[in-house]
């Protein structure tokens, strides 16, 4: 009793564990909830295109005039806004390069010169198309609406007062007062079982954490199935008889549990998903080799990180691989919505290019212009890496006597 009272007192049983609550209790909501909670103070440079499609009427072109105006009220710091064709737009909305558009369609001088001219029959509106991307960050919207709809308003009063005021009856005074209107709708809308455009952050979601905590679970079986620690099941304490490997050895045995996991993995994610979820899959087979390929690379990265810090490994992988790729990933925040160290992590976190890979097959039918393939160069940089560097340090480890895992030698020492 007195050896577990003492046990329990001493400063290096509690306070390294305490310490690092502590440490998380900061770091955790710094990142999740830094990242998140102002997004609208963090915007910077959210591109959004402006289309002013080639007019059906003739004469004084109102349409660029609005187009030009609306450039010039937005807040250039948060909103780029890059002038394009309706073709551009459509590729450019596939692709994820922007987050929405501002739509000037053809008949909107047409609509314009018949209001302010008093043409019989009802008074009728121009309109301002709002297009936006489902497909894309689900947060885009409310950003790309929210900036733009009180500068697009202004532009709408300042027109109605440039305009002759013709009309004999309070109706159409009323209309010409504010010429045009304006509408928010996808420019391609998503079809049923994809979570409002969520779908894709959430199935990168799931392959990434298949592959961390199922590197965490290879981990400690693969060390308990050679001796090197227990197996507790309850009450149950399994001590296997003591096989000796190396480090790199080990490692590679881990790697092989990895990878073989994988493919199989890949394959009930995906039959749970579209067989009983019923969430649609434009390319199944690029799915399955692109999840198969994602699992195994978080993975390999996850032992490796295992195989070089050991008991530090579970919060490094639960940082790298979970809360920090979060944010960054734009699965649901814009990156240009994010503080500026989310852009610089984002370069080299891997849940960016996943979900922008995700994103691609589910969403755009893997075509060219989706940007597909360049999606697969960092997840595989990122796995060469992973196996590069893990095996580099474990042969160096077992090149030093001091860092064996012999159990013999732990004795001795």
């Amino acid at each position: 009793m007195r050896s577990a009272r003492d046990f329990a007192r001493h400063p290096g049983t509690w306070l390294p564990p305490v310490l690092v609550t502590l440490i998380l209790a900061v770091a955790l909501p710094a990142i999740y909830l830094g990242g998140t909670l102002d997004p609208n103070g963090n915007l910077r440079g959210l591109p959004v295109a402006m289309v002013v499609e080639p007019q059906t009427t003739a004469g004084i072109d109102t349409a660029e005039q609005v187009g030009a105006a609306i450039t010039r009220g937005v807040d250039h710091a948060a909103i780029q806004l890059i002038p394009m064709t309706a073709a551009q737009e459509r590729e450019r909305m596939e692709s994820g390069e922007i987050y929405g558009a501002v739509r000037i369609p053809a008949d909107f001088n047409a609509e314009i010169a018949r209001l302010a001219n008093g043409a019989p029959g009802p008074a009728t509106h121009a309109m301002i198309h709002l297009d936006t991307n489902p497909a894309a960050a689900t947060m885009s919207t409310g950003l790309f609406t929210g900036y733009l709809a009180p500068v697009i308003g202004a532009v709408n009063a300042g027109l109605g007062a440039q305009l002759p005021q013709t009309m004999s009856n309070a109706a159409a005074a009323t209309a010409l007062a504010n010429p045009f209107s304006v509408t928010t709708a996808p420019l391609t809308a998503l079809p049923a079982h994809t979570g409002l455009g969520t779908g894709v952050f959430y199935y990168a979601m799931v392959l990434v954490l298949l592959g961390f905590v199922g590197a965490s679970v290879i981990h400690p079986l693969v060390d308990s199935a050679s001796g090197f620690q227990p197996t507790e099941f309850g009450p149950k304490v399994r001590r296997r008889d003591y096989t000796h490997l190396s480090r790199l050895h080990m490692l590679t045995v881990k790697w092989c549990v990895a990878l073989i996991s994988a493919p199989l993995s890949a394959g009930l994610i995906q039959l749970v998903a579209t067989r009983a979820l019923h969430m649609p899959v434009a390319s199944p087979r690029q799915l399955y080799v692109f999840s198969a390929m994602t699992i195994a690379a978080v993975a390999l990265g996850a032992l490796t990180v295992f195989a070089i810090f050991g008991s530090l490994a579970p919060l490094i992988n639960m940082f790298f691989f979970v809360a920090m790729a979060m944010t960054s990933s734009a699965g649901t925040i814009p990156i240009e919505a994010t503080p500026a160290f989310f852009h610089i992590i984002a370069t080299f976190e891997p849940m960016r290019p996943i979900v922008a890979g995700l994103r691609s097959i589910l969403y755009i039918r893997s075509e060219p212009p989706s940007g597909l393939p360049p999606t697969w160069i960092p997840i595989a940089v990122g796995s060469l890496v992973a196996v590069l560097a893990g095996a580099m340090v474990t042969c160096l480890y077992d090149r030093n006597p001091s860092f064996s895992r012999r159990q013999a030698d732990d004795s001795v020492r």
